[in-house]
């Protein structure tokens, strides 16, 4: 089946670094942050209201929690926590050792089949190792542990329909990866390669209901979708150079919604592309996977 997707809206929010864009059907609303900022974001659709909340820290990236709409389990650039946008109440689950060193903090994350939440922890250029940076899952006792290490900036977390294959991608490299959903450790050099990304980087993604994985291509000004052998099917274009997640939701499952960034973008770039920043809304003829909310059972 071709691919098609069009542009049918475009909410301008001027995000520095909007990211980690996700759907909740409960309530047909779609929730982002913006990293640098602190803040986290609502869109009430199809009204098209939105509010935003701040912060305690920077969240690269979140989920929802099981039967409670007002907690969220949140990957902040610390560590781990269920935090309430409402109330602004936070609690810690797991602040790993690692994320304490200058420079490093959590990134891309999504709440996987099993009710685990995964987030990456990446190095923003301090002198690190790559192995001190990978995947981790938070296992519902709040509990953290990595179970993919090298990765030096982790993004595209998704996993298959059926839940069996998991992927994820190293944006510094490019690369996409693919393996089995098991809790084995592995260093990401000894992962798969499902497909690789040459003309920009590789960021958030999503999976839809056939098995195509949709990656938002930060640099290249558009999304890729991939066929579930990582063969590149279609291009979607994007009015940001910047995209940088994806998420499907909506009342038939098949509008994507692509958050962007302005961060680093000089004033000729942004004037060519000025809705830089902005949660773009494309009606599409796929149907999105699963969203899977995060199992937590320790009070």
């Amino acid at each position: 089946m071709k691919i098609e997707a069009e542009l049918i809206d475009c909410i301008d929010v001027s995000n520095t670094l909007g990211e980690g864009v996700v759907w909740r059907d409960s309530d047909q609303t779609v929730w982002w942050t913006d990293i640098l900022e602190a803040k986290l974001f609502r869109l009430s659709w199809p009204e098209g209201k939105v509010r935003s909340f701040p912060l305690p820290e920077r969240l690269g990236s979140f989920g929802f929690v099981a039967g409670d709409d007002s907690r969220f389990v949140c990957a902040f650039e610390s560590g781990f926590a269920i935090f309430q946008p409402d109330t602004g109440e936070i609690s810690w689950l797991s602040r790993p050792k690692a994320l304490q060193a200058p420079g490093l903090r959590l990134n891309d994350g999504k709440v996987a089949p099993d009710g685990s939440f995964w987030a990456g922890s990446m190095n923003m250029g301090a002198p690190a190792s790559a192995l001190e940076t990978g995947l981790y899952r938070l296992d519902s006792t709040g509990n953290a542990a990595m179970i993919v290490s090298g990765l030096s900036i982790p993004n595209g977390l998704a996993w298959s329909p059926s839940g069996s294959r998991m992927y994820f991608s190293d944006s510094r490299r490019g690369t996409i990866f693919e393996r089995e959903s098991t809790l084995h450790p592995i260093l990401a050099d000894h992962a798969p390669v499902f497909a690789d990304v040459r003309d920009g980087s590789p960021d958030g993604a999503a999976t839809d209901s056939q098995g195509r994985y949709w990656s938002a291509i930060w640099g290249g000004a558009k999304l890729i979708v991939f066929s579930d052998q990582g063969a590149p099917l279609h291009e979607i274009p994007v009015q940001a150079p910047q995209p940088t997640c994806i998420a499907f939701g909506g009342l038939d499952g098949n509008l994507a919604f692509v958050t962007s960034a302005r961060t680093e973008l000089d004033s000729s770039i942004l004037q060519a592309y000025p809705k830089s920043g902005s949660l773009f809304v494309f009606r599409t003829n796929a149907c999105g996977s699963s969203v899977y909310r995060y199992s937590h059972s320790a009070e």
